[in-house]
């Protein structure tokens, strides 16, 4: 048991047994199998009916040499539960178990075996230790050695040998399979929990054939637990002594996991078991021995096959049924029907006909030298026959060829046109007969109704017409490009004040070509712009040639008259300006300052003023006036010391006639007079001088127009 126990792993030289593996040759499934026989045909009308023994039929049972083969083909007995071990706990041998039939393991019989839980079936069940080999007894799980090896179980199948723990999970069951004396004893071992990796489960199982004595090792899901016993694994087979094992390759003592695999121990020693086949009709007629046999019949057949063979005192007779079946069918060759062809045109006929043998062909009943192969081509009218030989049989077939014209058509070289115009393709044949029919089709779609000889084209696509004349098709395809329109645009109509030079640019600046006209007249044929100047209006067009397309565009450009001014100065601070030329209406004015729609000015200082105008473009003129307006003092000094003595508004000499009036404070008239450049106030009033005070003033224009105002009288 394992538990509370320390394991030691020792590391030890690992011997190789050299063993050869024979050619397998005639492996199969059961005793006695017939090989399924080729169908009596038109080429084979004989047939070999062959019979295959089961390898190790023929082998001395008590020979200890063997062969490995791996992964076979025959169908395995079923997994089933089968009959439970008496293991019950861990590293367990079984009780023993009785075998159902007679088994040479390395060429001794037994009848009894024992199993371990640990992946192992001895046929030794008194070995007392080293290690204890004994129904009930003590199944040693750990190990380093290489089969062969006398440390290892003898008289042992492993299968796969590596430490398992039963009771955490699985079942380890036997049973027998078929009837004698082709039984086969299985050992499952199934789902069984790996000892330390109980996650772990490995199912596998060994089976042993009766009569035979051949040995499966089936590995249907082995993982490794490679933490304990160093992962270690073993196939193998061994022999009483422990010096003489067979082991697969890869398959020695060492950390290894397998999944679907199986490998077979085959008995290879001499051929002493004798055996006799012999084949029978189905009336019992002997038709001969020996494992083949030639048959030649003429409707489907069924023969026995019997296999004889003596195991110990018994006598066993095993048969097997084959039918041959005679097929004398065979492919007919069909070239198809008549067919209607173009001047020109050619097909091949195949007249390839399975298994055929021979070839010959023939135009209007007269062989055609040379043509002896499964395809022939007509290029003319004319009868054509082939016959075909397969084996005994033959077959043959006509067709008839009648040649016609093509409809001759050319839609020419693809073509590139502009956006908004329209091509005309033409398939007119030119060896039309007036019968012919068309049909359009564009980018591989049907143009519904385009059943025309010519089709009006307006968008971009691969065209293609087909033309018949009821027999010949012809097809011809163009493809035609409709590049986009340029979008010239010129702008709106433009306006330029009289001081600027006219541009006109065209937004396309990639096209081939340029041609600027002014009025009708010709004036550039190579830039993207043109500019002009001089008053008046215009009519500008360009013409652009772009790839093929021609695009024209036009506006109208002014170029305004230049902007006329008068200034007219109207007396004491006022200004009317007058505007003609540029674009209507106008605005006004004056030193560059803000600008009012108002023409007039008023209540401007006396002085000289630039008149600015600006016409409804933007364009600008201005010009140069001065503005008359009374100048008022606005003191005096009358102290005769030559400055300031006396007062009076200067400018307002313009309007002599003009009366000027003084008050004092209290609105007391203190002088009267008019605006002669010689009259003038001294600051007295009834020849008494006024006091340093404000006086107000009255002037009074002969319009009726009144201006009024204050000055200071200062004295020291």
């Amino acid at each position: 048991m394992k538990k509370n126990i320390i394991r030691y792993i020792f590391l030890l030289l690992i011997s190789f047994f050299v063993f050869q593996l024979k050619a397998q040759s005639n492996t199969i499934c059961t005793l006695l199998e017939t090989e399924t026989p080729d169908t009596v045909t038109c080429l084979n009308p004989c047939v070999t009916l062959r019979a295959n023994v089961m390898q190790g039929l023929e082998i001395d049972p008590t020979t200890s040499t063997y062969r490995i083969e791996q992964n076979t083909s025959c169908p395995l007995p079923p997994v089933t539960s089968g009959t439970p071990t008496t293991i019950s706990t861990d590293d367990d041998w079984s009780s023993l178990i009785t075998l159902p039939f007679t088994f040479y393991f390395f060429g001794q019989p037994y009848t009894e075996l024992i199993i371990g839980d640990n992946g192992v079936v001895s046929f030794e069940t008194n070995r007392p230790s080293n290690p204890e080999q004994q129904p009930g007894g003590f199944c040693e799980w750990s190990f380093s050695a290489s089969a062969p090896s006398p440390s290892l179980f003898r008289n042992t199948i492993f299968g796969a040998y590596h430490d398992l723990l039963l009771p955490a999970g699985g079942t380890i069951s036997y049973y027998v399979s078929g009837t004698a004396p082709q039984r086969i004893f299985v050992i499952n071992f199934d789902n069984v929990a790996h000892f330390s990796c109980t996650s772990l489960h490995t199912t596998q199982r060994i089976l042993l054939y009766e009569t035979l004595n051949v040995i499966d090792v089936q590995i249907i899901d082995k993982p490794v637990c490679s933490n304990w016993n160093g992962g270690r694994a073993l196939i193998a087979i061994q022999d009483e002594t422990g010096t003489q094992a067979y082991v697969p390759p890869g398959r020695n003592t060492g950390a290894w996991g397998a999944a679907n695999e199986l490998w077979r121990f085959i008995p290879d020693g001499p051929a002493t078991r004798p055996y006799t086949i012999t084949w029978y009709d189905m009336s019992n007629n002997v038709l001969g021995t020996g494992d083949a046999l030639q048959v030649c019949p003429t409707t489907t057949t069924s023969y026995r096959v019997d296999l004889e063979f003596d195991v110990g005192v018994q006598h066993y007779v095993i048969s097997d049924t084959v039918t041959v079946n005679v097929d004398l069918s065979h492919d007919t060759v069909d070239l198809g029907p008549d067919q209607q062809m173009c001047i020109g045109d050619s097909v091949t006929l195949d007249a390839t006909t399975t298994d055929a043998t021979a070839y010959q062909w023939f135009l209007n009943g007269t062989p055609i030298a040379g043509a002896t192969q499964p395809t022939y081509t007509v290029t003319s009218a004319g009868t054509y026959s082939v016959d075909v030989e397969i084996g005994i049989c033959s077959t043959s077939d006509t067709i008839v060829f009648t040649y016609y014209d093509y409809p001759q058509i050319d839609l020419g070289p693809d073509i590139v046109e502009c956006d908004g115009n329209v091509v005309t393709l033409d398939a007119t044949p030119s060896n039309q007969t007036g019968s012919e029919t068309y049909q359009w089709e564009k980018d591989n779609q049907v143009i519904a109704g385009a059943t025309s000889p010519t089709l009006d084209v307006t968008e971009t696509g691969t065209y293609t017409v087909t033309v018949s004349n009821n027999v010949c098709s012809n097809t011809d395809t163009i493809y035609v490009y409709f590049e986009p329109r340029p979008n010239l645009e010129l702008g709106p109509d433009q306006i330029y004040c009289s001081y600027e030079t006219a541009t006109v640019s065209s937004n396309i600046s990639n096209a081939d070509s340029y041609e600027w006209q002014i009025n009708g007249s010709i004036v550039n044929t190579t830039d993207t712009q043109i500019q002009f100047s001089g008053t008046g209006d215009y009519d500008v067009e360009l013409t652009i040639v772009k790839g093929p397309c021609t695009v024209t565009d036009s506006l109208h450009v002014k170029i305004l008259d230049p902007i006329s001014i008068i200034s007219n100065p109207i007396i004491y601070g006022e200004l009317e300006v007058n505007a003609s030329g540029g674009l209507p209406p106008y605005m006004y004015a004056l030193n560059n300052g803000d600008y009012q729609t108002e023409n007039h000015f008023t209540e401007l200082p006396d002085g000289d003023y630039i008149v600015n105008v600006k016409d409804a473009h933007e364009c600008e003129g201005d010009t140069l006036v001065h503005v008359t307006n009374l100048i008022v003092p606005p003191y005096m000094t009358p102290n005769e010391d030559g400055r300031h003595d006396v007062w009076r508004i200067t400018n307002s000499e313009y309007t002599p006639e003009a009366v000027l009036r003084i008050f004092d404070r209290l609105g007391r008239l203190l002088y009267v007079m008019n605006t002669k450049p010689q009259e003038f106030w001294d600051g007295t009033f009834n020849g008494q001088p006024v006091p340093s005070d404000d006086y107000w003033y009255e002037l009074i224009l002969p319009n009726g127009r009144v201006y009024r105002g204050h000055f200071a009288v200062i004295r020291n």
